[in-house]
């Protein structure tokens, strides 16, 4: 079966499980709830028209930016959805979604902020990045979100997991100082 029924004061809500529909190769009816999955997991809507960052928020894939949303059809490849982009659940052969790191992490140095698809980088790699020259006169110290600081002083090959949201990190200078 690929509705069922919830029992409610002002009576009786269907909701449609597009999953069931895309297996038995069925178009789902408009203007219901809506059974998604999104990484494994059940997820009601309560229109058939909802956009991809309407599903990551409810998924509590946020902030959206952190994450790319993709949508699986039957006897398809997975579909990237942007955020802003409107998601038919009524469509025929919608499956489930998936969400996945982002493509690029955004990282600050000091006030300036640099992009990277690399997930892991070194203390140098981020200074060589950002243009610190030469990276031997400096190290990093990153400001975790909760404002912890990290000093990398002595770790300058250690690897960084890069994440979502925007890193940031401070350059310390502990090369001679130019006199003029």
């Amino acid at each position: 079966m690929s509705t069922n029924q919830t029992g409610a004061d002002e009576g009786t809500i269907e909701v449609v499980e597009i999953e069931i529909y895309a297996k038995e190769d069925r178009t789902p009816p408009e203007g219901k709830h809506y059974k998604v999955v999104v990484d494994g997991k059940h997820y009601i809507f309560h229109h058939h028209l909802v956009t991809g960052k309407e599903i990551q928020e409810k998924a509590e894939k946020v902030p959206v930016e952190c994450f790319r949303l993709y949508e699986k059809r039957r006897h398809c490849e997975y579909e990237k959805i942007e955020p802003g982009q409107q998601v038919n659940l009524a469509r025929h052969g919608v499956e489930h979604f998936k969400t996945e790191p982002p493509e690029k992490f955004c990282f600050k140095v000091d006030t300036d902020e640099f992009h990277t698809t690399q997930k892991v980088l070194t203390p140098n790699e981020i200074l060589d990045i950002a243009g610190f020259k030469p990276v031997p006169n400096y190290y990093i110290i990153m400001i975790k979100p909760d404002g912890q600081k990290v000093s990398y002083k002595d770790k300058p090959n250690e690897p960084i997991q890069m994440m979502c949201p925007c890193m940031r990190f401070i350059a310390v200078n502990i090369g001679p100082t130019p006199v003029s």
